[in-house]
């Protein structure tokens, strides 16, 4: 079997990204998998890798075009749904129905992996953006309890669990308050 050109160099530029990725060296992991895109522009692996490393630089403007085409592609994945869903919830300015948007796209994602305690966090945050307290603070719940089961003792579903009760909290006196006489 002849490989295409660049196939080899592509597949190299992948595993080191990856491997930067995961080490969190997440600038050298958007060299890397940029390089792999310019040599092979349709890569899923690539453009999903570069969409993850853009996501821990907190680069989700960058990040969303690259998730939306690759939601087109592979509609079931669930990890990009999820990582479109965290996208759509962080990039600057609204983005209309963004988080309406998001909670579906999480809501999906778990039911393909509903043991995933990231996904149930974004779930969480994406119910939080949209101003659903008490079903964030669930959402939180559920991913602080699977987190806990998977031994991670820092897990950012605990921060989440904590925003959601203050706000939860916060939101029920309004309500309280409002329905009080002048």
């Amino acid at each position: 079997m002849v490989l295409a050109e660049g196939t080899e160099e592509v597949g190299i530029l992948l595993a080191s990204g990856r491997e930067n990725l995961i080490g969190g060296k997440y600038t050298e992991a958007v060299a890397l998998f940029e390089k792999a895109r310019t040599l092979d522009p349709t890569n899923q692996e690539a453009a999903f890798g570069l969409s993850a490393a853009f996501i821990e630089t907190k680069r989700y403007e960058e990040a969303v075009p690259l998730l939306e085409v690759l939601n087109k592609s592979v509609p079931d994945n669930p990890m990009v749904k999820n990582n479109l869903a965290w996208a759509l919830i962080h990039v600057k300015g609204p983005i209309p129905g963004g988080a309406g948007r998001a909670v579906k796209l999480a809501r999906s994602a778990l039911i393909d992996v509903p043991s995933d305690y990231s996904i149930w966090n974004t779930l969480g945050e994406a119910y939080y953006a949209a101003g659903d307290f008490e079903k964030a603070l669930r959402a939180a719940q559920s991913g602080l309890r699977l987190s806990a089961l998977a031994g991670i003792t820092n897990s950012p579903c605990r921060e989440l669990v904590s925003r959601c009760r203050k706000a939860a909290g916060a939101a029920s006196l309004d309500t309280m308050n409002s329905d009080r006489p002048q």
